[in-house]
């Protein structure tokens, strides 16, 4: 039996190779960086599938049986790789629990000769009702027999995560607070997306054409490990570039966006108009639900556009108004006559101690030193004006 191996199989048998090694590399830096353990398993899957695509092709899993046991072809878990690499990237490093292992389960669709393998090997299949079972030719073309009818799980697997991924991707890529790293892998992410997309549409054309198995034609492998080789190389060249605080930066979780950057706009200037307006803030017993309310929004909404979108926590945001308010009165000649204390609690303020710590954090001086300062000044300015006018 002859060994057919042209130049392309060459080229695809070596970028395979290369992609296994690069596997174990991002492995490797997944200690530092969560992410790379789910893209080594896209690179690793791409890779092994493509050298079982070459061994079927070349001949070599008849000469050499015991190669389709020792390797198996685990292309069920590519759709939940890139799921969890894409959630990986938005949420951060979460662990993996028993209920999101169940994703892996259709794996098991792929481990048919290994399955029969085990049985040979422990003496089940020397059963005689189990011998029957297994030369059945029905179980024989489940088992053994490579048809498109197989690989529809996959493509149905790989279409539905494929698509989750891209729903995952497109709405984090609106979230403002995620950091330049992230959003440069999304982005490339995204055109990964995009090939996976093309890839699908073009094993949809070929079955329909050819009825054969199209999962063995390089022209599916060759774009596909070019891809994730290019990735996963890129990733470890950035990865030098990276500072300590880039790393930290990079694996701390992403706060969750609850609005696109037109929406925040629209509610932005609906809270700013609330505030300058109908001076919402002069109310002591002002809260976060309230405000939320005359917006229309929740509340987790309203703090997550004013932590996200303003950059202030809604304390801060409303203490604002109020000092600026309190600068106002403190300046005013006129009003002279009243209190700090007072000044402080028709501001909004609930207590002076509270009013005199703002006060200084936004302007840096106290209430009193920001009147004496402004009362100086008017004097000053009016005792010039006397001054001319003689």
């Amino acid at each position: 039996m002859n060994i057919a191996l042209n130049l392309i199989d060459i080229l695809l048998i070596s970028l395979a190779v290369q992609g296994l090694l690069l596997s174990v590399i991002l492995l490797y830096h997944a200690k530092n960086f969560n992410s790379y353990k789910w893209i080594a398993g896209v690179i690793f899957i791409i890779a092994e599938s493509t050298i079982a695509m070459e061994l079927f092709a070349s001949n070599l899993f008849w000469r050499f049986p015991m190669l389709g046991t020792c390797i198996p072809v685990l292309k069920m878990a590519l759709g939940p790789m890139i799921y969890f690499y894409t959630r990986s990237l938005v949420q951060g490093n979460k662990k993996l629990t028993l209920k999101s292992t169940l994703h892996f389960l259709p794996v098991l669709l792929d481990c048919r000769p290994q399955f029969v393998f085990l049985l040979y090997e422990t003496g089940i299949l020397s059963i005689p009702r189990v011998t029957a079972f297994y030369a059945d030719d029905r179980v024989q073309n489940f088992l053994f027999q490579h048809s498109v009818i197989f690989d529809l799980p996959v493509l149905i697997s790989l279409l539905a995560y494929s698509i989750v991924s891209y729903t995952i991707v497109a709405r984090a890529s609106k979230n403002e607070g995620i950091d330049t790293f992230r959003r440069d892998d999304l982005k490339w992410l995204r055109t990964f997306l995009y090939l996976i997309f093309a890839l699908i549409a073009i094993l949809f054309i070929s079955v329909s054409i050819t009825a054969l198995p199209a999962w063995n034609k390089p022209y599916l492998y060759l774009p596909a490990i070019v891809m994730v080789y290019y990735l996963g190389m890129r990733l470890l060249i950035r990865q030098k570039r990276m500072t300590n605080e880039d790393v930290i930066a990079y694996n701390r979780p992403q706060p969750k966006s609850h609005f696109a950057a037109t929406d925040a706009g629209e509610y932005q200037r609906g809270l700013i108009a609330l505030m300058e307006s109908e001076k919402l803030y002069l109310n002591p017993a002002l809260k976060v639900d309230l405000v939320a309310a005359r917006l229309g929004i929740s509340e987790k909404q309203l703090s997550n556009l004013l932590n996200q979108h303003i950059g202030k926590s809604f304390n801060d945001f409303i203490n604002e108004y109020r000092i600026q308010e309190a600068m106002n009165k403190l300046g005013d000649h006129s009003l002279r006559q009243y209190t700090i204390a007072a000044i402080a609690l028709d501001c909004g303020f609930n207590s002076i101690a509270t009013f005199q710590r703002c006060f200084k954090q936004f302007t840096g001086i106290t209430p009193s030193a920001y009147q004496n300062n402004r009362f100086n000044i008017a004097t000053a300015e009016h005792n010039e004006v006397n001054h001319e006018s003689f």
